[in-house]
């Protein structure tokens, strides 16, 4: 599997830093920006020229972990500024998102049905270095 950027979208330090982890020892990011909540991640990805310039091989990142519950802006306000963002600038078209939350209810889960550029859905606690690697071989 080629390496790629990453970026994770997320609240809680510890959940961020098991996903980091993870992909640490799968080998499989060159760069992972951080977040934690959606309007940072929203600031981050809009200043597009800035970040292309700083990290010309990794901006944007390819794979986004995006949690739903958390403060600011929470995942779904941001999908919604985020696909407007896609629209005003269609270099962010080859992002995908993978929600990474610890929610199990059926109408978050739905969420991925609403944006074409939502691909997977992993719950926190089912965490595994093995369904990460197939959500990402999945969606690569």
């Amino acid at each position: 599997m080629n390496k790629f950027s990453v970026m994770i979208i997320d609240d809680n330090e510890d959940d961020r830093y098991l996903l980091k982890r993870l992909m640490k020892k799968l080998d499989i990011a060159t760069e992972i920006f951080e977040a934690d909540n959606g309007q940072s991640a929203l600031d981050f990805l809009t200043e597009y020229q800035f970040n292309k310039q700083k990290f010309p091989d990794d901006f944007p990142p390819i794979f986004i972990f995006l949690d739903i519950n958390m403060p600011i802006m929470n995942g779904i306000e941001f999908l919604k500024k985020y696909s407007a963002l896609r629209q005003t600038n269609k270099k962010h078209m080859s992002s995908i998102f993978t929600m990474y939350t610890s929610s199990e209810r059926e109408e978050d889960i739905e969420i991925k049905e609403l944006y074409d550029f939502v691909k997977g859905y992993i719950v926190k606690g089912n965490l595994k270095a093995e369904n990460l690697q197939e959500t990402i071989a999945k969606y690569l």
